[in-house]
């Protein structure tokens, strides 16, 4: 019974501080503002905003909360910027997401909570189209909070590079980010903080388009009909 109370304090706790977040009526304009976005027809060399986050855990649906998000900017396969944040989970972060984030309760202890932090990363966005790995784990913890406070999901058009990795390597394995990174012989120093992710993310894409450009695929529009073609998506 005291973990069940306990449960349900921190959670009362964290819904209070979210509903009175500073981020929040900023956020709810900008997820407004994206429910009508189209996929538009965008080079793959063109400009992308690649992401990442780290969580407590796997399971959003039951508690797990993001604990740093980050992002690069990328134009013609280099990247122009970056956004890091820390995130206030409101909760304990367990010590097996510690050791492999290498993230503190007290690192995160003064941190913006995350309606604070996507309200910035939707501003570094701009409605930029949008890369990441694995995207509907990321897309997951991102759109559970976007349902509950503003009403809606992120919908900006997203590629995901794991999808990408059946398509290129129908045959492989693995199709992990490590697995990919070793495949074009990227670095992945800084693994397992969301912005190396972010990182390492944008230049395993920079590949990915430079062998989609030999199938003759060039734009999101390209690659959109061909990832139906496959039953990708």
């Amino acid at each position: 019974m005291f973990s069940a109370l306990l449960t349900l304090t921190r959670k009362t706790t964290e819904e209070d501080n979210l509903y009175s977040s500073p981020g929040l009526t900023g956020l709810q304009e900008k997820v407004s503002s994206l429910k009508h976005e189209s996929w538009p027809e965008t080079p793959l060399v063109g400009e992308f905003v690649v992401f990442d986050t780290e969580t407590t855990g796997l399971n959003c649906k039951k508690g797990d909360e993001i604990i740093s998000f980050g992002a690069v900017r990328v134009s013609k396969g280099e990247i122009t910027s970056h956004f890091y944040e820390l995130v206030n989970p409101f909760r304990p972060i367990p010590e097996q997401a510690t050791q492999i984030t290498g993230i503190t309760d007290e690192m995160v202890a003064g941190c913006p909570d995350i309606l604070q932090v996507l309200d910035k990363f939707l501003e570094f966005q701009a409605a930029t189209p949008l890369i990441a790995h694995n995207a509907a784990f990321d897309l997951g913890f991102i759109n559970i909070k976007l349902r509950k406070y503003c009403g809606s999901r992120l919908k900006a058009p997203t590629i995901d590079t794991f999808i990408l990795s059946h398509l290129l390597f129908p045959l492989a394995e693995c199709h992990s980010l490590d697995c990919l990174a070793k495949a074009y012989g990227i670095s992945t120093v800084g693994r397992h903080t969301s912005l190396g992710d972010a990182i390492i993310t944008a230049h395993v894409f920079a590949a990915m388009a430079e062998d989609l450009a030999t199938r003759g695929i060039n734009t999101t529009h390209d690659l959109a009909r061909y990832l139906q073609y496959k039953k990708l998506v």
